[in-house]
């Protein structure tokens, strides 16, 4: 007894020194007890529901919150009652009404709060107060909250609003939940964030694909240093609103470097450079960690590999924050190959076990 007493001091201790007088509603199923033999068991005692009056100005308390009734329920639902729809489809005329119970709130408070379960939730009302405050007997484990949380950019906007779930970045890339109890304020990284839309990682070209004639430009000058003086080459493909040009700036080249020439020259004012593509003659389309020392703005990089082969090989990326992302060409360049019709052929049987 003296355990639950220091309990139920924790709980009402926001509402001053004098102790309310409070009325259990509902307890666990677990600590349940039949104390009748009736044969309905589900039919509610006048005694709670005699007790168990709320209005439009009745509050929650849950989780260091005051939440309004009226946030889960209508003005009408709370002094009329929920409609019974069962009854509306028997006769729609005589809709029937049935006053609101401890569970219905507890139930609707679930949506928000998974851990306040039938079987781990006891309802108590405090009338002097005109509050509800539900008393979680037991955690369930591995919960998951969806509302009634915060998403801040600071820990002191999070202090000056606070909520029971609070979502806040940090400067270690990571989002961090901060679950604030009664007892407890417990920070741990999160995986999911609620209410937020998911997002993915990846780059959209704002213009449209790069010429197809443009990439067969850059990679018959590459063929040609690669089999004339076994070079590699550097071009910049540049974007005026309109189209894309093809720019080969000053540069010394040898058959495993390429070192364009610092220029004081100001690209047109319309222009922006936004790709540098280098080839590497016989090898590999790949890049170097002489790229990855070279390559760190947020524009495009490539880089053409086996330029003297019937198709050469191609790697597209781009940077941000000394982080690269790789691309797929096919998104990049335009191409001859573009699917634009279907291909289908009676002639040709698909056999699926081949594959």
């Amino acid at each position: 007894m003296a355990q639950y007493k220091m309990l139920q001091e924790t709980i009402f201790s926001f509402l001053g020194e004098e102790e309310p007088e409070t009325v259990e509603i509902t307890s666990p199923k677990k600590s349940k007890k039949v104390a009748s033999n009736t044969s309905n068991k589900t039919k509610p005692t006048p005694k709670p529901e005699e007790i168990f009056q709320v209005n439009t100005e009745t509050s929650i308390r849950y989780g260091g919150e005051t939440i309004p009734l009226t946030d889960y329920f209508t003005a009408d639902e709370i002094s009329i009652g929920t409609l019974l729809e069962s009854n509306t489809e028997a006769d729609p005329q005589t809709p029937t009404y049935k006053a609101i119970t401890v569970d219905d709130i507890r139930r609707r408070l679930e949506n928000d709060f998974a851990e306040l379960t039938e079987d781990l939730t006891s309802m108590s009302f405090i009338k002097e107060k005109n509050l509800i405050v539900p008393v979680l007997q037991a955690r369930k484990k591995g919960m998951i909250l969806k509302k009634r949380h915060g998403i801040y950019l600071s820990l002191s906007d999070a202090a000056d609003n606070k909520r029971s779930n609070m979502y806040i970045p940090s400067s270690d890339g990571n989002i961090y939940h901060i679950r604030d109890t009664e007892h407890l304020s417990i920070c741990k990284r999160t995986r999911a964030v609620p209410s937020l839309s998911s997002i993915k990682e990846g780059v959209r070209l704002k213009a449209p694909k790069i010429n197809w004639d443009i990439i067969t430009e850059f990679i018959k000058i590459s063929r040609y240093y690669a089999s004339k003086y076994g070079t590699e080459v550097h071009a910049e493909i540049l974007w005026n609103g309109i189209d894309y040009k093809l720019s080969i700036p000053k540069q010394r080249v040898s058959s495993q470097l390429v070192e364009p020439e610092t220029t004081n020259l100001i690209p047109e004012e319309d222009e922006i450079k936004v790709m540098e593509i280098h080839s590497h003659n016989f090898m590999d389309a790949y890049f170097s960690s002489q790229d990855d020392e070279s390559e760190k703005a947020p524009i495009l990089y490539a880089v053409i590999g086996r330029v003297t082969d019937y198709f050469p090989q191609i790697k597209v990326r781009t940077c941000l924050n000394n982080e690269y992302l790789e691309l797929d060409p096919n998104n990049v360049f335009d191409t001859p190959f573009q699917l634009n019709q279907s291909y289908e052929f009676k002639q040709i049987t698909i056999h699926k076990e081949l594959n």
